[in-house]
């Protein structure tokens, strides 16, 4: 699929180095992904999924350089994590990065429409994610008619030595 200058595609093993350095830029914000693990810790992680049943991803690239991912799984088999009506007919959408230098071209866009080919193919209803409520691409998801399920509030207790 192809949009102006970018090509969205499945992600294959093969990609796992350009979406390990495009995570990096945003390690300061990811709370999961590339925190406190070395690139090839990552990129073995990345490669490890792709290679098991109902987990895929999908890359927007420009010239072979990837400026975009979107990493998810079917929930069928694990809804332990979610208690939320459905949550096993779902497909969760653990990771969606794209470079600044190339948002507001559509590429979340495509890239979550590519998510619900896939839900659609996996016979699944939905689609989900988690999100911080004061993360900008909040309005991203309200416009592509993602809706609110509840709340979750993370706490944090500092302890002294």
């Amino acid at each position: 699929m192809t949009k102006d200058r970018y090509r969205i595609r499945e992600m294959v093993s093969a990609d796992a180095e350009g979406v390990v350095r495009l995570a990096q830029i945003f390690e300061p914000v990811l709370t999961t992904f590339c925190q406190g693990i070395t690139e090839e810790d990552v990129s073995t992680w990345v490669t490890d999924r792709l290679c098991l049943a109902h987990w895929a991803g999908f890359v927007a690239e420009i010239d072979g350089e990837i400026v975009g991912f979107v990493f998810c799984r079917d929930m069928q088999e694990d809804t332990n994590r979610f208690v939320f009506p459905q949550a096993h007919k779902t497909v969760y959408i653990l990771y969606l990065l794209v470079d600044e230098a190339f948002r507001g071209q559509g590429i979340a866009h495509i890239l979550l429409h590519a998510c619900e080919d896939l839900a659609r193919e996996w016979g699944r209803i939905g689609i989900f994610l988690d999100i911080a409520d004061d993360n900008p691409a909040l309005k991203l998801f309200n416009d592509l008619g993602f809706e609110r399920l509840g709340a979750q509030v993370f706490m944090r207790k500092a302890i002294s030595r």
